[in-house]
């Protein structure tokens, strides 16, 4: 989460013991619209960095707003409401780094699929979204077939021959061929790879969420903070004129 206050802005803080009230009316307001700007750029380089970014992925970011009693505006990563929250698939992508285990892999492990050594990353057979990951569903077909599922009930691998090319049950683990290590497709007559097995995995630092903001809310702050003070404290004494 992104924070500003009154106190990252000397003018502030001064026009703030000066003024009282319409001061701290004035920089809430500044405070607020710097961090909708903010908002704003951060969703312009999530465009710019991830491949056609989902509209829950640029929906992501809100906006606390500051307020006479508290000078403090925020900018964060909405908790979900029910689906997944977006700062544990956009966190990666913003701190980099090594990765955990994903549900999909433990699973693999644990049914002797993948060794427990072993990360599973995306092949070019893999349909990605646009923060880079495979769709659950598409995870949920895969170990379907492969036997792979927790619930039993759930697996499709041992079902009659005759479904499983309505299923797309062509799923196989290749293994100690010159081919990578994976899981692959079966496609007519050729194959693809849409899991290689890697001993280790890493996110890149692909969206510069932290130095975006940095880089916008201290103009936008001091843009807005005029606009304001002209629109609510020199209009004001216009008026009354």
């Amino acid at each position: 989460m992104l924070t500003f206050d009154s106190s990252s802005f000397d003018v502030t803080a001064r026009a703030v013991d000066r003024a009282g009230k319409q001061a701290r009316f004035v920089a809430a307001f500044a405070l607020t619209n710097a961090m909708k700007d903010a908002r704003e750029g951060e969703i312009g380089t999530m465009r710019s960095v991830f491949d056609r970014p989902t509209r829950f992925t640029l929906n992501s970011l809100q906006v606390r707003p500051a307020t006479k009693q508290n000078l403090t505006a925020t900018l964060g990563f909405k908790e979900g409401h029910g689906s997944v929250p977006a700062w544990k698939y956009l966190g990666p992508h913003v701190a980099g780094g090594p990765r955990r285990r994903k549900r999909f892999e433990m699973l693999l492990i644990r049914h002797g699929i993948m060794l427990g050594s072993e990360f599973a990353v995306p092949a070019r057979a893999a349909p990605l979204d646009g923060s880079g990951n495979v769709s659950g569903a598409f995870i949920t077909r895969m170990l379907s077939a492969l036997g792979a599922q927790s619930d039993r009930m759930q697996n499709t691998a041992r079902r009659p021959t005759r479904s499983n090319r309505k299923r797309n049950l062509d799923y196989f683990v290749l293994r100690g061929t010159k081919a990578p290590n994976g899981i692959y497709l079966r496609q007519g007559r050729s194959a693809t790879p849409v899991f290689i097995f890697v001993n280790s995995a890493n996110y890149k630092k692909r969206f510069p969420y932290y130095e975006k903001a940095q880089a916008i809310v201290p103009a936008a702050f001091r843009k807005h903070f005029a606009a304001g003070w002209d629109r609510f404290v020199l209009g004001e004494m216009r008026r009354a004129a």
